[in-house]
Order: C-alpha cells, then sequence, then structure tokens
C-alpha cells in the first residue's frame, strides 16, 4: 500500500500536461485525505503552510509523509519523480535512520517553555516544487561536515519549500520540521518569530549578501505574511516592504519566508526579536527601522507614540506605522543596492567582508598558488584559509567568482 501510494506522489510531482494533471491531482488529494498519517499532521500544515504549500496542503501533506517514512525505515534521503535514493556520503543514511521516531518522541516530551526542538543531528529538508521544473525532496546533511555544522543552539530540522517565484524571482518558504508533525503541543499564549529575507547571489548562485527583516505576531504567522505581501503590493515604503519590492524580478536574487519560533510566550518573543534585529542591525545587514522587542517599544515611548514602553504587539506595529509616517526617510530609504552591486569594488567588499570568509588578496593568492600546482593541503597552509573544501571551492568557480 505505501509503494503504490509513493508511486502515486512521484507521479504528481512530474507535472503532467495541464489536461491531465486537474484528474492526477484530484485522484492525489482523495488518497491524501483517507491516508492513516503517522509523522505528518495535515491540520498542521494548512495552519502553518496554507495557502503557499505546493500543489495543495493536503498534497504536500502526502508528500511529506511519504519522504519521513523512506528517511526513518532505510536513511533514504532523497526522493523525486523517479524514485527514492540514498546519499553516498559515508555515514548519512545510518544516521538517518529512525529519525522519524525520534522527532515525534521530541514532540511529545514538552512539558513546559524550556522545551526545545530536537536537536541531535543537524539537517534540513529542502524540497523544490516549481512550475516546469523538476520536483526533489532531499536532505541536507550539516552533520556530515565540519565546516556546515551550525552552533548547537540553533539546531533543528527546518524545511525549506522552494515553491514560487515573484517575478521570476526564486521564493523559498521555511519552518521548522517538528511544527508540522504529529504529536506537536498545543501552546497557550503562543507568539511567533519569523524573518523575510534578500540574499544577493553570486554566479554560481552563492549567498554572498543577505537583508533580513525581524518580525513576531501573536497570531497566525501566515495571517501577518500576507498582510506584508498587501502592504508590499500596495506600495508601502517601511524599508523591508520598499526593498522587497527592489528586488523582486531579478533573478540573481532569492526571497525567503522563515518562520523561525513558534513556541514562545510574549516575554520570550520580545527577547527573541529583540536580540536579533540588534543582531542584524549590527552587521549592518536588517530591514528593520527601529530596535526589537521591548527595546523598540521604549524607543516608541521616547518619540511620545506609545503611552507605555510595554504595550501588545498590535500597539506596538500601530504606533510604528505613525513613526514612518512621521519619518519616512527612517532606516535606510533607498539602498541603492541593486547599483552598488554592479560595481566590483563594492561586490569585493560584501563577499570579503564577513567574518571566517577569505579576502580578496587570499583568494588571488589561491588562484596563483593553485596554477602553480602547489597542493591544497599546502595552500590551505600558506593562505590561513578555513580548510581544503574552502579553498576547492574557489578553484572550481563556485564561490567568490566577482574577485579577479
Amino acid at each position: 500500500m505505501f509503494t503504490k501510494n509513493l508511486q502515486l506522489a512521484q507521479v504528481a510531482s512530474k507535472s503532467p500536461p495541464k489536461k491531465g494533471l486537474d484528474a492526477i491531482l484530484a485522484k492525489q488529494t482523495r488518497k491524501a485525505k483517507n491516508y492513516k498519517y503517522k509523522y505528518i499532521n495535515p491540520a498542521a500544515v494548512k495552519n502553518i503552510v496554507g495557502k503557499w504549500a505546493p500543489l495543495s496542503a493536503w498534497n504536500f501533506s502526502f508528500l511529506m509523509e511519504c519522504f519521513m517514512a523512506v528517511l526513518n525505515d532505510n536513511g533514504a534521503s532523497i526522493m523525486n519523480s523517479k524514485g527514492t535514493y540514498k546519499t553516498n556520503i559515508t555515514g548519512v543514511p545510518e544516521a538517518l535512520k529512525g529519525v522519524g521516531e525520534k522527532l515525534l518522541k521530541s514532540n511529545r516530551r514538552y512539558k513546559s517553555r524550556s522545551w526545545k526542538l530536537f536537536d541531535e543531528l543537524d539537517f534540513d529538508i529542502t524540497h523544490s516544487c516549481v512550475e516546469g521544473e523538476p520536483v526533489e525532496t532531499m536532505v541536507k546533511p550539516y552533520f556530515a561536515f565540519e565546516e556546515f555544522r551550525r552552533k548547537k543552539e540553533e539546531t533543528r530540522v527546518v524545511v525549506h519549500a522552494t515553491i514560487a517565484r515573484f517575478e521570476g524571482t526564486i521564493w523559498t518558504i521555511s519552518f521548522p520540521l517538528q511544527y508540522i508533525m504529529k504529536c506537536y503541543p498545543k501552546i497557550k499564549n503562543q507568539h511567533f518569530g519569523y524573518c523575510h529575507k534578500i540574499a544577493l547571489l553570486d554566479e554560481g548562485g552563492g549567498i554572498d549578501k543577505e537583508y533580513i527583516y525581524v518580525g513576531v505576531t501573536g497570531r497566525n504567522w501566515l495571517q501577518r505574511m500576507n498582510e506584508h505581501f498587501n502592504e508590499i503590493k500596495s506600495g508601502s515604503n517601511k524599508l523591508f516592504h520598499q526593498t522587497w519590492r527592489e528586488f523582486t524580478g531579478k533573478k540573481n536574487v532569492m526571497l525567503s519566508s522563515e518562520l523561525v519560533v513558534g513556541d514562545h510566550s510574549y516575554e520570550q518573543i520580545m527577547s527573541w526579536e529583540e536580540d536579533f534585529v540588534d543582531k542584524y542591525m549590527e552587521l549592518g545587514v536588517s530591514l528593520n527601522m527601529i530596535p526589537g522587542g521591548f527595546k523598540g517599544m521604549r524607543f516608541l515611548h521616547k518619540h511620545r507614540l506609545l503611552n507605555s514602553d510595554k504595550v501588545t504587539i498590535k500597539e506596538r506595529d500601530a504606533a510604528l506605522v505613525e513613526y514612518q509616517r512621521q519619518h519616512p526617510k527612517a532606516g535606510i530609504p533607498n539602498l541603492f543596492i541593486s547599483e552598488l552591486w554592479k560595481d566590483d569594488e563594492y561586490a569585493a567588499r560584501i563577499i570579503c567582508g564577513p567574518e571566517g570568509r577569505l579576502s580578496v588578496q587570499q583568494v588571488q593568492e589561491i588562484r596563483k598558488l593553485n596554477s602553480m600546482g602547489v597542493s591544497l593541503g599546502k595552500i590551505v597552509e600558506l593562505v590561513n584559509a578555513l580548510n581544503i573544501q574552502q579553498v576547492q571551492r574557489v578553484i572550481s568557480g563556485e564561490t567568490y567568482t566577482r574577485i579577479h
């Protein structure tokens, strides 16, 4: 029975001609509604992904159920219209076996606000379902690569679904996998923290610069996201809305919306937002016009736009609208990013600026030493690179292509 259902999911992912697609999707939906789910909660998918789900919330639920089943049963971590496959990365299939059960167990452990998402294995799941392109779901096993592993406190299993394009620009919606799985606890007074990101891509498709808007809500996060998109379309001149419009339609850009946390109290979400906005403002990549959390409320109170420095999120948002009306040039009203990005000197500063990145001189030296036949290990030593993989990506042209 499972094999037949998986085959049906694969057929639906092939994107057949429109004439036959409706019939296939209707059959798929009937199967999805009647299927006995072990891992995925379709109601949660509707709540977390809503109308943005690939094909439909029911079909996406069924596809994710199929993927979780093969992932849990035999460690297969790639699924597309041709079948399911195990990666050849040493140790990954073995490590992934049983992970579905572990995630369910993690959901059952909820007792208090101290509960954390599953953090035993550092990996994400990517799903691509853009019209006219191959459909594929796969695991990104960060735990298998020392240089890609996230910090312990940041480890969680996130689903990244590339599902649409905004006038030619790729858009991805992301959320913790456990939020759409069975046994996820019902949490009173739940608050959500989310990020909208605008990533500038280099010629190889790698992210060289990313601008980030951080937001919180005590309502369903999809409702708040829809409001943001409506404001973007209506011509809102808030920094985040203005910048999103600036980049919509460009091919060297990737847009993304991520639900980061959804199990926080009011106090916790205010602290979370304050920390995140502070971090991105310090890095110079924030699209927030004022500080986050209670710090932002104190800011608005100081400007006499709030009667208190601790109010509801709704009151804070209303005050922010008024602040924007009074200060239309708040933040960076016109980033001129598109024009700046055409300038190689500016691009070099952005690409090589962040900590852990190679400098212009290091990139040039790597290429020079490689042309002389120097071994990768020796190049790492001579230029003080992070590791061999970093050097390999430069030599292969995967990264730093704007550096000459």
